[in-house]
């Protein structure tokens, strides 16, 4: 995928999570389901992965730069980067620290709010800030994956934000 279609898929991932959001009612957005994350658990947990990623995209160039590197080597393709992720979750690799969402309940309108904003300056950085090139050079540290080029943890949010939005809409 090049930037462009990146940043299209990306605003697309946030905007089906935002209407997953939406359609869940108020008496259930914080039920669980099959003993599985709640609704406002798992878009909690999308705002928090949304909020780093951001911020790996809005820091100088210098800070991924010198605290994890670069590489020649390119990046992989968007399913090798999901097949990855799959593999490490068969693994058994689970979310922790503050990428575990609080058992509390949840305002659906506030969340929906923090993604479309996560949404905006994520896609606003990577536009105006981010070089085809840069995109493939830079790396950037995953707490699951590892050292991941600045692509690959792109396609890496946009399958994430995917999952999530597939298990609520599956739940509810």
């Amino acid at each position: 995928m090049n930037k462009q279609e990146i940043i299209n898929r990306l605003k697309a991932s946030f905007d089906d999570a935002i209407a997953a959001t939406q359609k869940v009612s108020e008496a259930n957005f914080n039920v669980s389901k099959n003993n599985k994350w709640t609704a406002g658990e798992n878009m909690a947990h999308l705002g928090v992965s949304a909020k780093m990623t951001c911020m790996a995209y809005t820091l100088p160039k210098i800070a991924p730069a010198l605290l994890y590197g670069k590489t020649k080597d390119g990046s992989r393709s968007y399913q090798q980067v999901v097949d990855f992720y799959l593999s490490k979750l068969k693994d058994g690799a689970k979310a922790s620290g503050v990428y575990v969402p609080a058992k509390t309940n949840y305002e659906r309108q506030r969340i929906a709010e923090s993604l479309q904003k996560y949404r905006d300056k994520l896609v606003n950085a990577v536009a105006d800030k981010w070089s085809e090139e840069q995109l493939d050079t830079y790396r950037i540290g995953h707490p699951v994956l590892g050292k991941l080029t600045a692509r690959e943890l792109l396609y890496f949010t946009i399958y994430h934000n995917g999952h999530h939005t597939k298990t609520v809409s599956e739940l509810y």
